[in-house]
């Protein structure tokens, strides 16, 4: 009977009505997160709740979580976005994660499979369960990659294959990706190696390796050299941290040479995740991975990302990292003698749990 009021209790409190989520009520830095108990929601017909393993956080989170965008653009932002702070408040907008539940109309996701995507408006990333729906941009995690490495396609990927794809790039382009060491020009970069071109990746020596490693012909450290100056000609320059000025760029292009950047909004389609997901098949395209922080170090991660100064991408893991101090009395352990069993069952339960002395941490 003891032993049926536990698997009631942890079941009921922790598994069926609530769950962590990270909370923004008010635009601001990382102090206006809080990390909260909310109810685990319900899904219609044509929804999909999805259990996230890996949350992603982006140069996009920070805009829109700070309002680090051009002052004219503030007043639509919050026409679209709330006005004091986010209309949704659990913030995150990509992430990776398993198809939990369907609703009856849904018939092109199973329970079960893999899937990352992105949230834009909606954001709700950065929790233990995500409702997305059925025409969510969404895509099946490749076999060949991780939660954590297709946790920031949807972002990332599909915003530097906007701008680097078969129609801007040509075989044997001279192509140059300014900010090359970030989450979308680290994508640009290996993009542009796809379709044929030679890439100079500019960013700071420290990450000049890398670069190197994911494909790149040729480095520049923009602290000491300014490529704007230089002799070499450029058939597209993609800047991919709004840097660099027009104007300063015609410079070094050649006669028919293109400059682009993220000033320019993207479009968000399922069709950009499947020549993604094409491309990951084909081994051709990675995920560079700056560091990945668990949950309760949420605040870190957001440090991380708003200092500007990250390499590839910055992840939060979500899954599994929410932890209950159970404090196992000695009568407790004498009454079920059958300690292992205790142990089995509440494994069964969804519980991850590490042994700390006479403590079970759960």
């Amino acid at each position: 009977h003891k032993f049926n009021r536990i698997h009631y209790t942890l079941r009921k409190t922790y598994n069926l009505i609530f769950m962590k989520a990270i909370i923004q009520k008010e635009y601001g830095g990382v102090d206006k997160l809080t990390l909260e108990e909310v109810e685990k929601p319900l899904i219609s017909k044509n929804q999909i709740l999805v259990e996230v393993h890996t949350a992603n956080v982006s140069i996009g989170d920070m805009r829109v979580n700070t309002l680090d965008i051009p002052l004219p653009f503030i007043p639509i932002f919050k026409i679209i976005f709330g006005f004091k702070g986010p209309r949704n408040q659990i913030r995150g907008i990509t992430g990776s994660g398993v198809v939990s539940e369907i609703g009856n109309n849904v018939k092109e996701y199973k329970v079960g499979e893999k899937i990352y995507f992105i949230n834009s408006l909606k954001a709700g990333c950065l929790a233990e369960y995500v409702v997305l729906n059925k025409k969510s941009i969404i895509a099946k995690i490749p076999e060949n990659i991780s939660f954590n490495e297709s946790a920031p396609l949807a972002f990332g990927a599909m915003s530097a294959l906007h701008f680097v794809n078969k129609s801007t790039i040509q075989k044997d382009d001279q192509v140059l990706i300014y900010g090359a060491s970030g989450s979308v020009g680290s994508y640009a970069l290996q993009l542009a190696k796809y379709y044929g071109a030679i890439v100079t990746a500019v960013c700071s020596e420290k990450n000049h390796k890398i670069m190197k490693q994911i494909g790149a012909d040729y480095v520049i450290d923009y602290h000491n050299t300014d490529f704007t100056k230089g002799n070499k000609k450029y058939d597209y320059v993609f800047d991919s941290v709004m840097k660099t000025k027009k104007n300063d760029v015609k410079k070094v292009l050649s006669p028919n040479g293109k400059y682009k950047t993220t000033k320019t909004p993207t479009s968000e389609k399922i069709e950009k995740l499947k020549t993604i997901n094409q491309i990951i098949k084909k081994g051709k395209l990675t995920t560079v991975i700056d560091k990945v922080y668990e949950f309760q170090h949420y605040k870190e991660a957001h440090e991380h990302v708003y200092s500007k100064h990250k390499t590839g991408n910055v992840l939060i893991k979500i899954i599994w990292l929410t932890k209950i101090n159970i404090f196992v009395m000695k009568d407790l352990v004498e009454r079920y003698k059958e300690t292992k069993n205790l142990i089995r069952y509440l494994t069964q339960c969804g519980f991850s749990i590490d042994f700390l002395n006479d403590e079970i941490w759960l």
